[in-house]
């Protein structure tokens, strides 16, 4: 789970990471290879994504204060 800003940025840079890894398996290997080797690069872009989306949805998520 994505606790700060700095946490954010890295898993965002995994993701582009991931994403060129992607890019460049696509081109370099035949389409049953690739279908094999995106699976699980897949499943790690869209775990990422996920922590971003709830940590980003943490944050706009309005505070509580308790009115006196």
């Amino acid at each position: 789970m994505i606790q700060n800003e700095q946490e954010l940025e890295v898993t965002r840079q995994r993701i582009g990471a991931f994403q060129d890894a992607l890019l460049a398996l696509r081109r370099n290997q035949s389409p049953s290879n690739y279908a094999q080797i995106a699976k699980n690069f897949l499943y790690e872009i869209k775990k990422m994504e996920e922590e971003v989306h709830e940590y980003l949805q943490r944050l706009s998520e309005p505070e509580h204060t308790a009115v006196t």
